[in-house]
């Protein structure tokens, strides 16, 4: 049984939902943090979790930070493409290393859908799926036991990545609906499976929402809930290629915008549910907690 758990990436967008409902079922957490001030920042950051400093390049960092844990919670990202420590590779690669050090027999992992599914693009490719891929690979031929969450688009990043003001901004076209899931449901399907995961099998979950919802169906569902409604603004794919000749943010929007344009998901979730429950969000409830809505469809 996990008692004790060391979370790598807690100051991401996504880690809150996970890391709340751990301490929710008793679990210690230990997490490793680049910078503890970003973490003094966080005004609803949980007093319960035992914070180091440290980088997740450094072995010794990472052999503290392990120390008498019964697994590691992995839950990192790729933001640039010519970054000489890439924390999905290179930092993966630490983390089996000092896993076997220190007899780590359980490593979960947050991921992408199209790490286990890179069909889904239908040949087309984006550099931290690229990477992502590769250290998917290194934890599943690890020979550690691994726990495996390949999610499906989030529906928090309408909130923290497309709301800008009073508006939504993404990019157009994008031709196939996908299985948006709440954070929320992430969160407890996550925590539900690191207290099940008393064997040494390597798993693999599929993490998606119970509806397929189209790119601008998403952005228009939830631009209704707010009052005064949310404008949406769809920027073509070809516009930010030419924008992102002169602006870093527009490049990497069309390089994401062209890698989900002929995105085709299918449904893969069945046994996730049966494992680990249902999602129960929608596009019009998923934000009820923190913000104030007013269509409740």
């Amino acid at each position: 049984m996990i008692k004790k758990i060391a979370f790598i990436g807690a100051t991401g967008n996504l880690a809150p939902f996970t890391y709340k409902e751990l301490i929710k079922e008793g679990i210690h957490i230990k997490a490793l943090v680049r910078n503890r001030e970003k973490i003094n920042q966080l005004t609803d950051f949980p007093s319960e979790i035992e914070v180091l400093e440290g980088d997740l390049s450094n072995l010794d960092s990472l052999r503290t930070l392990v120390d008498g844990v019964d697994a590691i919670f992995l839950n990192l990202s790729t933001k640039d493409a010519k970054a000489t420590f890439q924390p999905e590779i290179d930092g993966v690669k630490n983390v089996i290393t000092v896993a076997k050090e220190k007899n780590i027999n359980r490593i979960f992992h947050v991921s992408a859908v199209t790490a286990a599914f890179p069909e889904f693009a239908q040949g087309a490719d984006f550099f931290p799926n690229t990477i992502r891929q590769k250290g998917y690979r290194l934890l599943k031929t690890s020979g550690i036991p691994c726990t495996f969450f390949h999610c499906s688009w989030i529906m928090d990043t309408l909130e923290f990545a497309m709301r800008k003001g009073d508006s939504l901004q993404a990019f157009k076209p994008i031709h196939y609906p996908m299985y948006w899931l709440a954070g929320k449901d992430l969160g407890r399907m996550i925590s539900k499976a690191v207290i099940k995961s008393d064997h040494g099998l390597t798993k693999d979950y599929i993490m998606q929402g119970k509806e397929a919802i189209s790119f601008e169906g998403a952005l228009s569902r939830y631009a209704a809930t707010h009052s005064p409604k949310l404008k949406v603004q769809m920027a073509p794919i070809w516009l930010l290629k030419i924008i992102g000749l002169f602006n870093k943010d527009a490049r990497f929007a069309a390089q994401l915008g062209s890698f989900f344009s002929n995105f085709k998901e299918e449904f893969r979730a069945e046994q996730t549910w049966k494992e680990l429950g249902e999602p129960v969000h929608t596009i019009e409830n998923f934000m009820l907690e923190t913000h104030t809505v007013t269509n409740n469809t």
